[in-house]
């Protein structure tokens, strides 16, 4: 689903499972909606949703989807020989069971400031961007932060 307040009928027990997951990553998704991704997310949230993925982008409730923003984006390079169209932000939904989103999580707690946790954050929302159909705004220092965490990966 590519929008937000996606209803799956959750049960009581997987309910109160992602309030006491809420508490534990509030940190964190303040950290990312405030200071970390805040040029890029309206908010970010813990999704029961996802199962394989660690994080997706959707959009609000009202926005534009990925593929109705390269749409409107090449419609307005044809009409105006390649005005921006405005880009809305997005909500990130986040897989707090996934091993990346927990070691961020992790690290983030340890230390908001650390290269490494701004890092993978700003890495996980670029592939979200990817998988959910957006485009990517700079694909150099994406491919410049891949790098880096793969040399981290092999010290």
């Amino acid at each position: 689903a590519a929008k937000e307040n996606l209803n799956l009928n959750e049960s009581e027990k997987a309910k109160e499972t992602m309030e006491v997951l809420g508490r534990e990553f509030d940190t964190l998704l303040n950290g990312l909606k405030d200071k970390v991704l805040s040029s890029g997310i309206e908010k970010a949230v813990l999704s029961t949703r996802l199962v394989g993925s660690p994080c997706a982008l959707v959009a609000s409730q009202y926005g534009r989807s990925g593929n109705m923003e390269r749409i409107m984006k090449s419609q307005a390079y044809a009409k105006a020989g390649g005005a921006d169209t405005i880009v809305q932000k997005k909500i990130l939904d986040l897989n707090p069971f996934h091993p990346l989103v927990k070691e961020l999580n992790t690290l983030y707690k340890a230390d908001p400031e650390s290269e490494t946790a701004k890092d993978l954050a700003n890495s996980l929302y670029d592939t979200a961007l990817l998988r959910s159909a957006y485009n990517l705004r700079d694909t150099t220092t994406f491919s410049n932060r891949i790098d880096t965490l793969l040399r981290r990966s092999f010290n």
